[in-house]
């Protein structure tokens, strides 16, 4: 064999050698890239199988007036109390908002009332106890009280709604020594006890919503609401 015959031979075999050098190293790595996607695929499989084996989808934080499970109350801010020491008041903007804008559209207080306190019950999940207490009253007149018979670690919410003949009507949810436990802050014929949230009595009580007119007189309605 001619010595430049061999020495293609020897180039084309280094030549041979390098390719499977090469070849070998790719192979080697495609496979360690392999396991690694398996690998955190088996590790990502894991981890949802803990999570699903927790209860499943992740919870989201509460928002105003949403609450965690169903006591509404957690959505709310203790406001202390406004003198009862058998109630306290818990308080949340979102309470306000629902009732604020309420426009009257009849003189049917009974129904008007009842109206306004279905427009906030998406937010305070609460549910009204009994009918409308309906009565007249003028700001020459002694005020009237109607009982509510409260329950511990339950929270209570009343509306109010007056004719056109009412310009000022007032609510004062009162526990059974005559302290005050909640009152509105407004000056209108549509008042609500909290105004921006409810009263949570802390034990077993025989209250009262007491209304008086400041300004005018007329007929007027008012419903207590509680969880």
């Amino acid at each position: 064999m001619g010595e430049e015959r061999r020495s293609t031979i020897a180039t084309h075999d280094s030549l041979g050698a390098c390719q499977r050098s090469v070849a070998r190293t790719t192979l080697a790595r495609m496979r360690l890239s392999a396991f690694r996607v398996a690998a955190r695929a088996l590790e990502v499989a894991a981890l949802l199988s803990v999570a699903a084996s927790c209860g499943g989808s992740p919870a989201h934080p509460a928002t105003p007036g949403e609450g965690t499970g169903s006591d509404p109350t957690q959505a709310l801010i203790p406001a202390g109390s406004a003198g009862s020491q058998k109630a306290e008041r818990m308080t949340n903007p979102s309470y306000s908002s629902c009732h604020s804008s309420y426009k009257m559209a009849t003189q049917n207080v009974g129904v008007e009332v009842v109206g306004m306190a279905q427009g906030c019950a998406a937010v305070t999940r609460m549910h009204p106890l009994g009918t409308p207490f309906q009565a007249n009253q003028s700001a020459a007149n002694a005020p009237q009280s109607f009982p509510v018979k409260a329950q511990a670690n339950h929270c209570y919410r009343v509306y109010g709604a007056a004719v056109v003949g009412i310009k000022d009507l007032d609510l004062v949810l009162k526990d059974s020594t005559g302290a005050i436990a909640g009152e509105d802050s407004t000056d209108d014929p549509t008042p609500v006890v909290l105004e921006d949230g409810v009263v949570c009595f802390k034990e077993n009580d025989d209250a009262s919503v007491v209304a008086s007119v400041g300004d005018g007189s007329g007929a007027f309605a008012l419903q207590v609401w509680s969880d």
